[in-house]
C-alpha cells in the first residue's frame, strides 16, 4: 500500500513554499507520542506505597510488562505469602492423617457390626465405633473446608506481593523519573513513559474552522528552528469542543477560543527530530 507520505514526498523548497503560503486553515498544535504520556502510579490503595527500588532509569527502553519499580512492604508481602503457604501444608497434613484415621474407624465399626457376642455389649461397642466414625467424616469436611479457605488466602497474598511491584503496562522510553528510592509515590506517579515510534501532532482548530477538517486531510508542521517542515495526515477528529490550550504570541490574538483537537500523524522522518520534543508548540497548515 502506498502512503500519502511517499506519493507526496516533495522538495523542501515545496514544504517551505506550502507552510508560508495562505492557502488552507493554520492552527498552533503539540507533538504527542501515539501512545500518549502514560504516567505510571502504584495499585496500594489510597494509603499510598512507598519506593524500595527503582529498576529503571530515565531514558530506558522497556518492554511491555518489565518490572519498573519495587515497593517497601515487598518483605513483609512476601512473608505472608511463604506463612499462608506454610499453614495449607500444615492442614493438608492433617488432612492426610485423618483420611488414615476414618479408614481405620470403617474398619472398626463394620468389623463391631458382625461380631456375634453379647448383644448390649455389640451394640454399645458398635456405637461407639459409629461416633468415632462420623466425627472423622466431620472432621475432613471441616479440613476440606479449612484448606479451601486456606488457600484464597494464598491467593490473596500472592496478589498483594504482586502488587509490591510496578510493571510497564506498554514497550516504550522511560521519560521522566519522578519518585525516588525511600520516596513514596505521590499524586504525581512514579514516572512518565510513552512509546516514541510514533509521534502525532495535535492541533487546536477553531470549532468554525472544523468542517473544513476531513479524516486523511494532508497538513504541513512547522517550528521555529526546525531545518523543514514535516508532512503530517489526519488520522483523528476530536468530539470535545474545549477552551484552547496552546496561545498565540500575538498580543492581538483571542486567547479564549473554542477549539477541538485534531490528532495528525507526522511522517517517518519526523520521529528522530521530534522524540526529544515532545509537547512541543508547533505551527500546522491544512492543505485544501
Amino acid at each position: 500500500m502506498i502512503s500519502w507520505f511517499s506519493m507526496h514526498a516533495g522538495s523542501y523548497a515545496d514544504t517551505a513554499a506550502l507552510v508560508s503560503s495562505n492557502q488552507g486553515i493554520g492552527a498552533l498544535g503539540r507533538i504527542e507520542p501515539r501512545s500518549r504520556v502514560i504516567k505510571i502510579s502504584h495499585n496500594a490503595g489510597p494509603e499510598g506505597a512507598q519506593v524500595r527500588q527503582l529498576l529503571v532509569q530515565e531514558g530506558d527502553l522497556v518492554n511491555s510488562g518489565d518490572k519498573l519499580a519495587i515497593l517497601s512492604d515487598h518483605a513483609k508481602r512476601k512473608a505472608e505469602v511463604e506463612a499462608a503457604k506454610t499453614f495449607v501444608t500444615v492442614l493438608e497434613a492433617q488432612l492426610k492423617t485423618e483420611r488414615h484415621l476414618l479408614a481405620f474407624n470403617q474398619r472398626e465399626f463394620q468389623r463391631y457390626q458382625s461380631l456375634q457376642q453379647d448383644a448390649a455389649a455389640s451394640e454399645s461397642q458398635a456405637d461407639s465405633k459409629r461416633l468415632a466414625l462420623q466425627q472423622s467424616e466431620t472432621t475432613i469436611q471441616r479440613l476440606s473446608a479449612e484448606i479451601a479457605n486456606a488457600r484464597f488466602k494464598q491467593k490473596i497474598a500472592e496478589a498483594e506481593l504482586e502488587n509490591t511491584f510496578i510493571h510497564a503496562p506498554i514497550a516504550g522510553t522511560v521519560l521522566k523519573i519522578l519518585t525516588r528510592p525511600g520516596e513514596r509515590i505521590k499524586d504525581s506517579g512514579l514516572l512518565e513513559m510513552a512509546d516514541l515510534s510514533q509521534l502525532d501532532a495535535v492541533a487546536e482548530v477553531y470549532e468554525a474552522d472544523l468542517l473544513q477538517i476531513k479524516p486523511e486531510q494532508q497538513a504541513l508542521v512547522s517550528a521555529t528552528g526546525l531545518s523543514r517542515a514535516y508532512r503530517a495526515q489526519v488520522r483523528e477528529i476530536g468530539f470535545q469542543v474545549k477552551k484552547n490550550d496552546l496561545n498565540d504570541t500575538d498580543p492581538l490574538a483571542d486567547i479564549d477560543n473554542r477549539i477541538v483537537e485534531v490528532r495528525l500523524t507526522l511522517e517517518a522522518d519526523a520521529v528522530g527530530v521530534l522524540r526529544h520534543q515532545i509537547f512541543r508548540q508547533v505551527k500546522i497548515r491544512f492543505v485544501p
